[in-house]
Protein backbone atom coordinates (compact mmCIF):
# COMPACT_ATOMS: atom_id res chain seq x y z
CA UNK A 1 0.00 0.00 0.00
CA UNK A 2 2.34 3.07 -1.08
CA UNK A 3 1.46 6.41 -0.69
CA UNK A 4 -1.15 7.38 -2.63
CA UNK A 5 -0.66 11.31 -2.10
CA UNK A 6 3.42 11.82 -1.18
CA UNK A 7 3.40 11.52 2.68
CA UNK A 8 6.28 14.10 3.74
CA UNK A 9 8.87 12.39 6.25
CA UNK A 10 12.26 13.86 7.59
CA UNK A 11 14.84 11.54 8.46
CA UNK A 12 17.09 11.66 11.52
CA UNK A 13 20.27 9.62 11.46
CA UNK A 14 23.75 10.64 12.45
CA UNK A 15 24.89 8.02 9.47
CA UNK A 16 25.39 9.69 6.17
CA UNK A 17 25.15 6.09 4.59
CA UNK A 18 21.65 5.12 6.49
CA UNK A 19 19.99 8.53 5.44
CA UNK A 20 21.55 8.56 1.44
CA UNK A 21 19.86 4.84 2.06
CA UNK A 22 16.26 6.15 3.21
CA UNK A 23 16.06 9.20 1.32
CA UNK A 24 16.64 7.13 -2.05
CA UNK A 25 14.44 3.85 -1.04
CA UNK A 26 11.67 6.71 0.22
CA UNK A 27 11.98 8.48 -3.21
CA UNK A 28 11.77 5.63 -5.43
CA UNK A 29 8.54 4.65 -3.32
CA UNK A 30 6.58 8.02 -4.10
CA UNK A 31 7.49 9.85 -0.33
CA UNK A 32 8.56 13.63 -0.30
CA UNK A 33 12.17 13.37 2.39
CA UNK A 34 11.33 16.80 3.31
CA UNK A 35 14.75 17.24 5.32
CA UNK A 36 17.26 14.80 6.60
CA UNK A 37 19.27 15.56 10.09
CA UNK A 38 22.45 14.45 11.25
CA UNK A 39 21.51 15.20 14.53
CA UNK A 40 18.55 15.93 17.13
CA UNK A 41 19.16 19.83 17.55
CA UNK A 42 17.19 20.59 14.91
CA UNK A 43 14.23 18.44 14.67
CA UNK A 44 11.72 20.74 16.22
CA UNK A 45 12.73 23.79 14.31
CA UNK A 46 12.22 21.58 11.19
CA UNK A 47 9.26 20.03 12.48
CA UNK A 48 7.98 23.17 12.42
CA UNK A 49 8.98 24.42 9.02
CA UNK A 50 7.84 21.48 6.99
CA UNK A 51 5.03 19.89 8.65
CA UNK A 52 5.82 16.53 8.22
CA UNK A 53 3.88 13.25 8.18
CA UNK A 54 6.54 10.98 9.31
CA UNK A 55 9.53 11.14 11.21
CA UNK A 56 12.44 8.45 10.80
CA UNK A 57 14.10 9.14 14.19
CA UNK A 58 17.49 7.25 14.93
CA UNK A 59 17.30 6.60 19.03
CA UNK A 60 21.52 6.91 19.27
CA UNK A 61 21.99 10.60 17.92
CA UNK A 62 25.27 12.27 19.09
CA UNK A 63 23.50 15.64 20.50
CA UNK A 64 20.43 14.41 21.84
CA UNK A 65 18.07 11.70 23.64
CA UNK A 66 16.07 9.72 21.08
CA UNK A 67 13.92 8.89 23.69
CA UNK A 68 13.30 12.51 24.99
CA UNK A 69 13.58 13.87 21.37
CA UNK A 70 10.36 11.24 20.56
CA UNK A 71 8.35 12.72 23.04
CA UNK A 72 9.18 16.06 22.59
CA UNK A 73 8.07 15.90 18.92
CA UNK A 74 4.99 13.74 19.98
CA UNK A 75 3.42 16.36 23.34
CA UNK A 76 4.07 19.29 20.82
CA UNK A 77 2.77 17.81 17.01
CA UNK A 78 0.63 14.36 17.73
CA UNK A 79 -0.42 14.17 14.47
CA UNK A 80 3.31 13.30 13.02
CA UNK A 81 3.79 9.51 13.30
CA UNK A 82 7.29 9.42 14.56
CA UNK A 83 8.61 5.71 13.57
CA UNK A 84 11.65 5.02 16.00
CA UNK A 85 15.29 3.45 14.70
CA UNK A 86 17.87 1.84 16.79
CA UNK A 87 20.51 -0.51 16.58
CA UNK A 88 20.24 -0.99 20.39
CA UNK A 89 19.34 -4.40 21.64
CA UNK A 90 18.03 -3.31 24.93
CA UNK A 91 14.50 -4.90 25.58
CA UNK A 92 12.95 -2.40 27.30
CA UNK A 93 13.36 0.39 24.61
CA UNK A 94 10.39 -0.86 22.24
CA UNK A 95 8.21 -0.17 25.36
CA UNK A 96 9.89 3.13 26.93
CA UNK A 97 9.39 4.07 22.91
CA UNK A 98 6.00 3.19 22.78
CA UNK A 99 5.20 4.83 26.04
CA UNK A 100 6.84 8.01 24.12
CA UNK A 101 4.54 8.11 21.82
CA UNK A 102 6.36 6.15 18.76
CA UNK A 103 4.03 5.08 16.20
CA UNK A 104 6.34 2.73 15.28
CA UNK A 105 9.47 1.05 16.10
CA UNK A 106 12.27 -0.76 13.62
CA UNK A 107 15.35 -2.53 14.38
CA UNK A 108 18.47 -2.26 12.83
CA UNK A 109 20.07 -3.82 10.73
CA UNK A 110 16.58 -3.85 8.49
CA UNK A 111 15.41 -4.45 4.89
CA UNK A 112 14.16 -2.45 2.67
CA UNK A 113 10.69 -4.46 2.84
CA UNK A 114 10.70 -4.30 6.46
CA UNK A 115 10.97 -0.58 7.15
CA UNK A 116 8.75 0.05 3.56
CA UNK A 117 6.31 -2.20 5.02
CA UNK A 118 6.40 -0.60 8.49
CA UNK A 119 6.11 3.91 6.51
CA UNK A 120 3.21 2.62 4.30
CA UNK A 121 1.28 1.20 7.23
CA UNK A 122 2.08 4.61 8.80
CA UNK A 123 0.99 6.51 6.42
CA UNK A 124 -1.97 4.43 5.60
CA UNK A 125 -3.23 4.79 8.87
CA UNK A 126 -2.68 8.69 9.03
CA UNK A 127 -4.94 8.77 5.94
CA UNK A 128 -7.43 7.12 7.48
CA UNK A 129 -7.18 8.92 10.09
CA UNK A 130 -7.66 12.22 9.12
CA UNK A 131 -10.66 11.00 7.24
CA UNK A 132 -12.12 9.44 10.00
CA UNK A 133 -11.48 12.20 12.88
CA UNK A 134 -14.03 14.36 10.63
CA UNK A 135 -16.95 11.63 10.62
CA UNK A 136 -16.02 11.35 14.82
CA UNK A 137 -16.70 15.01 14.89
CA UNK A 138 -20.11 15.39 12.99
CA UNK A 139 -21.06 12.24 14.99
CA UNK A 140 -19.63 13.74 18.24
CA UNK A 141 -23.20 14.39 19.95
CA UNK A 142 -23.49 10.66 20.11
CA UNK A 143 -21.06 10.36 22.54
CA UNK A 144 -23.29 12.34 25.14
CA UNK A 145 -25.10 9.18 25.65
CA UNK A 146 -22.66 6.35 24.47
CA UNK A 147 -23.82 3.20 23.91
CA UNK A 148 -20.55 1.34 25.11
CA UNK A 149 -17.06 2.09 27.24
CA UNK A 150 -14.02 0.70 25.89
CA UNK A 151 -10.45 0.54 25.99
CA UNK A 152 -8.06 0.68 23.47
CA UNK A 153 -4.26 -1.07 23.36
CA UNK A 154 -1.53 -0.53 20.80
CA UNK A 155 1.87 0.18 20.80
CA UNK A 156 1.57 2.94 17.84
CA UNK A 157 0.47 6.00 19.06
CA UNK A 158 -1.24 6.76 15.35
CA UNK A 159 -2.79 3.42 15.62
CA UNK A 160 -4.67 4.59 19.08
CA UNK A 161 -5.45 7.49 17.47
CA UNK A 162 -7.20 5.86 14.30
CA UNK A 163 -9.17 3.41 16.89
CA UNK A 164 -10.27 6.01 19.28
CA UNK A 165 -11.69 8.21 16.27
CA UNK A 166 -13.80 5.12 14.57
CA UNK A 167 -14.67 3.95 18.13
CA UNK A 168 -16.25 7.82 18.38
CA UNK A 169 -17.89 8.05 15.20
CA UNK A 170 -19.71 4.21 16.45
CA UNK A 171 -20.99 6.35 19.94
CA UNK A 172 -18.33 4.22 21.79
CA UNK A 173 -16.69 6.21 24.41
CA UNK A 174 -12.76 5.59 24.76
CA UNK A 175 -12.42 5.38 28.48
CA UNK A 176 -8.76 4.48 28.14
CA UNK A 177 -5.93 4.73 25.91
CA UNK A 178 -2.89 1.90 26.42
CA UNK A 179 0.12 1.44 25.07
CA UNK A 180 1.17 -2.05 26.41
CA UNK A 181 -0.82 -5.57 27.16
CA UNK A 182 0.49 -4.59 31.15
CA UNK A 183 -1.26 -0.83 30.80
CA UNK A 184 -4.41 -2.45 29.04
CA UNK A 185 -4.89 -5.14 31.96
CA UNK A 186 -4.41 -2.39 34.55
CA UNK A 187 -7.01 -0.08 32.84
CA UNK A 188 -9.32 -2.75 31.79
CA UNK A 189 -9.27 -3.60 36.17
CA UNK A 190 -9.77 0.31 36.48
CA UNK A 191 -12.87 1.32 34.25
CA UNK A 192 -14.68 -2.25 34.15
CA UNK A 193 -15.51 -0.98 30.41
CA UNK A 194 -18.14 -3.10 27.73
CA UNK A 195 -15.55 -3.59 24.71
CA UNK A 196 -11.09 -3.66 24.95
CA UNK A 197 -9.57 -3.36 21.85
CA UNK A 198 -6.49 -5.43 21.94
CA UNK A 199 -3.34 -5.35 19.34
CA UNK A 200 -1.93 -9.20 19.43
CA UNK A 201 1.85 -7.96 18.74
CA UNK A 202 2.72 -5.30 21.92
CA UNK A 203 5.81 -4.88 24.50
CA UNK A 204 6.02 -5.36 27.97
CA UNK A 205 2.98 -7.67 27.71
CA UNK A 206 1.58 -9.06 24.41
CA UNK A 207 -2.12 -9.54 23.51
CA UNK A 208 -2.69 -12.65 24.01
CA UNK A 209 -1.46 -12.93 27.81
CA UNK A 210 -3.08 -9.18 28.55
CA UNK A 211 -6.52 -11.09 26.56
CA UNK A 212 -6.20 -14.02 29.21
CA UNK A 213 -5.41 -11.80 32.60
CA UNK A 214 -8.78 -9.46 31.39
CA UNK A 215 -10.69 -12.49 30.32
CA UNK A 216 -10.22 -14.25 33.57
CA UNK A 217 -11.01 -11.09 35.26
CA UNK A 218 -14.48 -10.85 33.71
CA UNK A 219 -15.62 -13.08 31.38
CA UNK A 220 -18.35 -10.69 30.76
CA UNK A 221 -15.91 -8.18 28.73
CA UNK A 222 -16.32 -8.09 24.88
CA UNK A 223 -12.25 -8.23 23.74
CA UNK A 224 -11.81 -7.60 20.23
CA UNK A 225 -8.46 -8.64 18.58
CA UNK A 226 -6.16 -6.08 16.59
CA UNK A 227 -3.34 -7.90 14.54
CA UNK A 228 -1.64 -7.94 11.26
CA UNK A 229 -1.02 -11.63 11.37
CA UNK A 230 -3.50 -13.67 9.41
CA UNK A 231 -2.20 -16.94 11.29
CA UNK A 232 -5.18 -19.37 11.45
CA UNK A 233 -3.79 -20.85 14.66
CA UNK A 234 -3.15 -17.56 16.40
CA UNK A 235 -7.01 -16.43 15.44
CA UNK A 236 -8.40 -20.02 17.14
CA UNK A 237 -6.06 -19.44 19.94
CA UNK A 238 -7.28 -16.01 20.64
CA UNK A 239 -10.97 -17.38 20.26
CA UNK A 240 -10.11 -19.90 22.98
CA UNK A 241 -8.54 -17.72 25.56
CA UNK A 242 -12.06 -15.14 25.35
CA UNK A 243 -11.88 -12.65 22.46
CA UNK A 244 -15.06 -12.43 20.89
CA UNK A 245 -13.94 -11.43 17.03
CA UNK A 246 -10.83 -9.78 15.35
CA UNK A 247 -9.47 -7.12 13.09
CA UNK A 248 -6.65 -7.44 10.18
CA UNK A 249 -4.33 -4.52 9.52
CA UNK A 250 -4.20 -2.73 7.82
CA UNK A 251 -7.95 -2.19 8.33
CA UNK A 252 -10.77 -0.44 6.91
CA UNK A 253 -12.44 2.03 9.35
CA UNK A 254 -16.33 0.93 8.21
CA UNK A 255 -15.53 -2.68 8.60
CA UNK A 256 -14.17 -1.79 12.45
CA UNK A 257 -17.50 -0.30 12.82
CA UNK A 258 -18.91 -3.39 11.65
CA UNK A 259 -17.37 -5.44 13.69
CA UNK A 260 -18.14 -3.51 16.77
CA UNK A 261 -21.89 -3.14 16.03
CA UNK A 262 -21.91 -7.15 15.72
CA UNK A 263 -20.25 -7.74 19.00
CA UNK A 264 -22.26 -5.62 20.45
CA UNK A 265 -25.49 -6.17 19.17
Amino acid sequence: MPPTIAAKIIIVDDAAAVRGMLRALLADEGYSVVADLASGGGLLAAVERHAPDIVCLDYNLPDADGLELLKQVHDAHPMTAVVMITGSADPELEGAAAEAGAAGFIRKPFSPDKILKELHQVAYTRRLLAATQQQAQAAAIALKTPRARAVIADDSATMRLLLKAILERAAVAVVGEACDGKQAVDLALRHRPDLVCLDLDMPVMNGFEALQSIHADDPAVKILMITGNANRDAILQAGKSGARGYILKPFHPEKVVEAIGRLLG
